[in-house]
């Protein structure tokens, strides 16, 4: 595919309504801001994207940018995605790519496939379902799988910010639901009654959340309050999509002020109970109660995670059991147990949480060796066997971090940190060779007579 020269930004059509022959009824004229009054440029969209934009809209369909893409370009951000709407059916789309692939059951995608593994995913606009009856008990959305126009398929979407096109017909700005004049305000606002949005799909809640941490917006006081209302609506949810939530944010380096709405708004109470109880207990050992240490690890991870440093999902989701082995510890006036007394401890703690968030065995398994070990890596490492067998260990390199995030946020153990780092280097390949020559026992298969049905 040869992509469209970009000397010129002069339009190809002048409006939405120009580009469908005039006919557009006024009731759903949108507001169309021209490419003279926004930021947004085609050297600051990836090429490839361009390049279905650019095949889409010679064939003949309407080809927008979509989503969080036209947010972020128009806050001055480099988008993580670039996904694209269309009129186009998704078999006319595959018809168009040669190196395309329909995936999904109930409403197909198109994901187009390119170098390195990128994928640009191009979806046919679509509306929601038949009116939903907003006093019924139950709104929970099963299915989506209805094509429309891109008016409904604007109103579909979450939040006013979330529903701004991006035209490459003229390169103007098409906005049917208010999410330019609420990205100017810097605020978080449902489409459509918040109430029914939030009972719809409950995680919307969880983003509303995690967009006005990580844009700096506020929530508007209706989707606030219904937060309120309905924050226990989020255990409904289906486990994998709130876990991916969570571990977006403590990727995003925006974890800290996530969490602390989280708890401000009661969800944390919901998805974390056990954590949100212990952070609420007194601490003899602090001032500021229990949660000083959760929260000083999650504002030095926001700035690691800025600078570009990675973590294992281990260590991301040890600092949510951190807090709870340390409470259980102190009630057992234990402050480092051999690890005989420490493994059914990790056991009672981690695996009910884990299986709740369906994180996989391997990230459960890491997550206790890490949480076992951290704690002796308070003291100096020396030459003794004994040592060297804590570095071999598969859950050492993910220990490590939790220890140095820990000496980070408390501003102790920097020299241990350093040593530790060092040790870690020389017994890296070996550790390598170890984990290879023992490798964990395989599941057991279940028989598939005992195979239950969901």
């Amino acid at each position: 595919m040869e992509n469209e020269p970009l000397e010129s930004d002069t339009p190809i059509l002048t409006s939405p309504a120009a580009e469908a022959g005039g006919n557009v009824p006024e009731e759903i004229l949108p507001r169309v801001r021209p490419r003279s009054e926004h930021p947004i440029s085609r050297k600051d969209i990836d090429p490839d994207a361009l390049k279905v934009l650019y095949r889409l809209r010679t064939s003949g369909h309407k080809a927008y940018l979509v989503g969080g893409s036209v947010r972020d370009l128009l806050l001055g951000r480099t988008p993580k995605d670039f996904d694209i709407g269309t009129d186009a059916p998704p078999q006319a789309v595959r018809r168009l790519f040669r190196n395309c692939r329909l995936i999904g059951r109930r409403f197909r995608l198109a994901h187009i496939l390119f170098a390195e593994g990128k994928v640009i995913e191009v979806a046919t606009f679509r509306r929601r379902p038949e009116p939903l009856d907003p006093e019924a008990p139950e709104l929970l959305m099963t299915s989506d799988n209805v094509f429309g126009t891109a008016r409904e398929d604007a109103l579909r979407r979450d939040f006013t910010i979330n529903g701004l096109f991006y035209n490459i017909a003229d390169y103007s700005v098409i906005d049917y639901v208010g999410g330019l004049d609420d990205l100017d305000a810097g605020l978080i606002r449902t489409i459509g009654d918040a109430d029914v949005r939030f009972r719809e799909d409950p995680v919307r809640m969880m983003r509303a959340v995690e967009f006005a941490s990580r844009l700096g917006f506020a929530i508007t006081p209706e989707a606030y309050e219904a937060i309120l209302d309905h924050r226990k609506e989020i255990a409904k949810s289906a486990p994998p999509r709130v876990t991916e939530e969570i571990s977006q944010s403590l990727r995003g380096g925006h974890a800290l002020p996530t969490f602390l709405l989280l708890r401000e708004v009661g969800l944390l109470d919901v998805l974390l109970p056990e954590l949100a109880s212990v952070l609420r207990e007194i601490d003899p050992d602090h001032p500021h109660g229990t949660g000083h240490l959760f929260w000083a690890l999650l504002d030095v991870l926001d700035a690691e995670r800025r600078r570009g440093r990675v973590f294992d999902d281990a260590v991301l989701f040890s600092l949510f059991f951190l807090p709870v082995v340390r409470s259980r510890l102190q009630g057992l006036r234990l402050s480092e147990p051999d690890p005989g007394r420490m493994i059914p401890i990790l056991e009672e703690i981690v695996t009910p949480v884990s299986i709740r968030m369906s994180l996989p065995n391997a990230v459960s398994h890491r997550i206790k060796g890490a949480l076992a070990t951290v704690g002796r890596l308070s003291h100096r490492p020396d030459g003794k066997v004994a040592t060297r067998r804590i570095a071999l260990r598969e859950a050492f390199p993910a220990a490590l971090d939790l220890f140095e995030l820990n000496a980070m946020a408390t501003g102790r153990g920097d020299d241990l940190v350093q040593e530790w780092r060092t040790l870690d280097q020389r017994m890296k390949g070996a550790r390598d060779h170890f984990i290879a020559a023992n490798p964990p026992p395989a599941r057991r298969r279940r028989p598939r007579g005992g195979r239950r049905r969901r």
